[in-house]
């Protein structure tokens, strides 16, 4: 009898300002990864190309590809994913931030394993942790006009969501070939990854979750280094953009006008899904927030 080849996965890993990290991210797949048949597929989106030339470098068998300006997260996935498509002809494509750290040996072949037992899973996410081991993102759900978190940490079996994260999307080929690539008009950055596991859902696919296989993600240091006025540009532009092309009714009415301007104007004592009045600060800089509201419609 034949023996069947695992499942070829291209690893697409967009970087912007982040070596030290993204050093560590390779080190962690190339180190500790028992899953032989997949290939990394590097794209500086620097805009410098200094940090594309040193993994050439250091790891000659990661494919870099050097962008001659800044595109951000979905423009910069999507020429990885093409790349791939050309070059390696993968059967999965697993989009993964460059400030992640693999834990786990079995990591990919169980989460190649959980996409063949179900041809109608279209997207597989995981356990994202922060590097002290609390929970961060395990998918979450499309609720009225919220997009709300799965809070449930000790779950262990495979379960489905609306969304999940992009430091994290594990994508089936038949995805691409059918639902195509993410939205690049949420470029730099998010949203892009919630949009498209709506996009794979409304075409009849499951978004799941595969509690049992953890990674560490320290969040947000990328988007930490840059200015926060910037930032809440690009959060109320994309935010209006999803909502008024994935919601509907009341739902996209009190996104619009209710939620965002209180995002402009309060921001969370902690990082918590639940919205309570005790939870809320009001921003210093909520009128320069307020006009950036009106500005980005």
């Amino acid at each position: 009898m034949k023996k069947v080849k695992p499942s070829k996965v291209a690893i697409i890993i967009s970087t912007f300002n982040q070596e030290k990290l993204l050093e560590i991210n390779l080190n962690s797949i190339l180190d500790k990864t028992n899953y032989k048949n997949y290939k990394i597929f590097l794209i500086d989106d620097s805009g410098k190309g200094e940090i594309g030339r040193k993994i050439k470098k250091k790891f000659k068998s990661i494919d870099v590809t050097i962008n001659l300006k800044n595109k951000g997260f979905s423009k910069s996935n999507n020429l990885g994913i093409k790349r791939a498509l050309k070059f390696y002809n993968p059967d999965y494509f697993l989009l993964l931030n460059d400030d992640t750290e693999v834990i786990d040996a079995d990591w990919l072949k169980k989460m190649v394993l959980e996409g063949e037992k179900d041809s109608q899973i279209g997207i597989l996410g995981c356990k994202i942790i922060y590097p002290d081991g609390s929970l961060q993102n395990v998918g979450g759900y499309i609720k009225k006009w919220e997009i709300a978190k799965e809070l449930e940490g000790s779950r262990k079996k495979v379960f489905e969501v609306d969304h999940v994260m992009g430091a994290f999307m594990l994508i089936k080929r038949e995805i691409i070939n059918k639902v195509g690539y993410l939205d690049e008009t949420y470029s730099p950055y998010l949203l892009e990854d919630t949009d498209y596991c709506l996009n794979v859902k409304k075409k009849g696919f499951k978004v799941v979750s595969v509690p049992y296989v953890s990674i560490i993600h320290k969040k947000g240091k990328s988007i930490d280094s840059l200015d926060k006025g910037e930032v809440m540009k690009v959060r109320m532009r994309n935010d209006i953009y999803f909502t008024i092309k994935n919601l509907l009714g009341w739902k996209k009415f009190f996104r619009l006008f209710i939620y965002l301007p209180m995002v402009a104007i309060f921001r969370k004592r902690k990082d918590e899904n639940s919205l309570n009045l005790k939870n809320f600060k009001l921003r210093k800089d909520f009128l320069r927030n307020l006009f950036i509201y009106l500005h980005s419609f």
